[in-house]
């Protein structure tokens, strides 16, 4: 029987880490490191992968489908309950990439995740190694970090400068957060996926529009040309909810970031007697990572 291809998807720290411990313990193993590209990626993505191959000294196959077209072609916007953003231009591709072959497939789930994994196919064989060696999220950074590798942190200097103005002298308690803790508190995007990501919450949508205003305005064309399409006109839907277009968060874009202020500084003085920060922390904030699925952003 031929030797099965070996599938590494890439799309965040958890992939990535899964990369490198894969190419660690079986350095002579030829792996194919994909990733789902929709053409719909944050810049900043796209020059953390092109710092992956060079770092790195690989090669990341871009294996996805333009999502933009898909929605045109779908005439309505992909929602929790409408994820066919996922299947068209992430999950359909890979399998097209994979074809029949015999192949495993290395998806980067942590061993502290509790989430479904890929079901696996009669060609393709599914391997979760971060479970299997017992690694989690600070692990995941400790890894990452070595080859000095991390995703985009999209820090947001205002939203920080905000928060440490608010705490005081109370501000040095930012100073002791672990690096994992710091990333995610104070990023204006919680996850390197799709710029018009319907799982983003209201002060991404905010980030976005400071710091990629042109992209902003291209998910206010979307959702106005198909959120609001003759065929649903009743019934609009737009990238949020039903109730709150991309204009009115632009209208509202201070309360948003003063809402996230806020939540950040609350959480802050509620901890600060605490002498060790710990991942429970990031449950408490709200800023647990939802995506699409084991392709984006992971």
């Amino acid at each position: 029987m031929n030797e099965p291809r070996h599938i590494v998807p890439i799309s965040g720290k958890d992939s990535l880490a899964t990369a490198i411990m894969l190419k660690t313990q079986n350095p002579e193993r030829h792996y194919e490191y994909v990733y789902n590209d929709t053409r719909m990626e944050l810049p900043e993505t796209y020059a953390w992968l092109e710092l992956v191959e060079r770092t790195l000294g690989i090669t990341i196959i871009r294996a996805g489908k333009n999502l933009e077209s898909i929605i045109y072609e779908q005439e309505i916007l992909p929602s929790p309950r409408r994820r066919f953003c996922t299947k068209y231009a992430k999950i359909y591709p890979m399998h097209d990439f994979i074809g029949k072959d015999n192949a495993v497939l290395y998806i980067g789930i942590r061993a502290d995740e509790d989430r479904a994994g890929k079901e696996e196919k009669r060609n393709i064989a599914v391997s979760y190694p971060l479970k299997e060696m017992r690694i989690g999220l600070p692990m995941v950074y400790r890894i990452v970090e070595s080859k000095n590798l991390m995703p985009p942190a999209f820090f947001w200097k205002r939203v920080y400068d905000a928060v440490r103005l608010e705490l005081g002298h109370d501000a040095a308690v930012i100073d002791t957060l672990p690096r994992y803790v710091f990333d995610r508190a104070f990023a204006w995007r919680s996850r390197p996926n799709c710029f018009f990501c319907f799982y983003q919450r209201r002060y991404e949508w905010v980030g976005l529009l400071e710091h990629h205003p042109d992209l902003f305005i291209r998910a206010e064309k979307i959702e106005g040309e198909v959120g609001m399409s003759d065929k649903i006109r009743e019934h609009a839907y737009y990238w949020i909810d039903a109730s709150l277009p991309l204009s009115r968060v632009r209208e509202r874009s201070e309360h948003f970031i003063q809402s996230r202020v806020n939540a950040l500084v609350k959480m802050f003085r509620k901890r600060l007697q605490l002498e060790i920060w710990d991942g429970t922390l990031l449950d408490e904030l709200d800023l647990a990572q939802t995506s699409c699925g084991l392709y984006c952003g992971k």
